[in-house]
């Protein structure tokens, strides 16, 4: 999936959380290709690792594990790599659907790394390796607790919500789809349905639907919908605006409905968000 990306921003966050944390941040695509990291490049070990082409085969066919479980049950995923390094993938959403990862790694969780060291020889006997350069390598590699992983882990899944927020990663659109979002984003607190969409894009009922579903993976309503609580959930984090108000404001004209679609979507009713 095509993706528009605020590349400063987001390189910004990811050298904020590696201030922080220590550990590298990178962000994929859906096709699981790597489009930006901080630090730009991988440890010592794993670029010896990637060096070879029979571990580097071994490390995309963790990764792309990683990914499917990933999508697979859409939550955070924290796993150990063919080497013995521990990485997590966390899924991005952009109305409901997975826009792409982000991932933390290249670290372990046992101090003396001791796991690690007694695979030297094999990996020398095996792939060619030096081993003393190895062992040098693996004396860099960034150790954290179980617990400081959980942390970052959290931290990360925070991320995507902050990057979803201010729009730094949105999908690359048709020019029909970017037409359809910007006169919905521009009449939220009207009646908008799928008829006046058609007749302001001049355009068929049956090829607007079509245009949603392959590029939204969703219907007009529920798209119109889910942009609605967007900007309430905005203007109860950002404004003094009663709720009832935001509710009117942002195109429901029942507040009981309003909250529950909400608390459906958020977990928590507006009221409740907002405190």
């Amino acid at each position: 999936m095509p993706l528009q990306i605020d590349a400063f921003q987001i390189e910004k966050l990811m050298k904020s959380f590696y201030t922080m944390s220590g550990i590298r941040f990178v962000l994929f695509d859906t096709d699981y290709k790597e489009i930006i990291a901080y630090p730009k490049e991988s440890c010592g070990f794993c670029k010896l690792m990637k060096n070879c082409s029979k571990t580097r085969r071994k490390c995309n066919n963790n990764d792309r594990k990683a990914f499917l479980r990933c999508e697979n049950t859409n939550s955070p995923v924290i796993y150990k790599c063919h080497a013995g390094l521990v990485e997590s993938v966390i899924p991005l959403h952009e109305n409901e659907n997975i826009i792409g990862y982000l991932m933390f790694g290249q670290i372990v969780d046992n101090s003396d790394k001791k796991e690690i060291y007694q695979r030297t020889e094999e990996w020398s006997e095996k792939y060619g390796f030096n081993q003393e350069i190895l062992k040098e390598e693996i004396d860099k590699i960034t150790y954290k607790t179980e617990s400081e992983i959980q942390s970052a882990a959290s931290i990360m899944e925070a991320c995507t919500s902050y990057i979803i927020y201010k729009e730094l990663i949105i999908p690359k659109s048709s020019k029909i789809i970017n037409a359809a979002k910007e006169y919905i984003e521009n009449n939220l607190c009207e009646d908008i349905n799928s008829n006046s969409l058609c007749k302001h894009l001049n355009i068929s009922r049956t090829r607007l639907y079509e245009i949603f579903r392959n590029e939204l993976k969703m219907g007009i309503s529920e798209y119109i919908t889910i942009r609605r609580l967007h900007k309430a959930k905005k203007m109860l984090k950002t404004t003094d605006v009663s709720v009832s108000e935001i509710a009117r404001k942002v195109g429901f004209s029942d507040y009981n409905y309003f909250s529950k679609v909400y608390k459906k979507r958020y977990g928590k009713s507006p009221r409740h968000y907002r405190k």
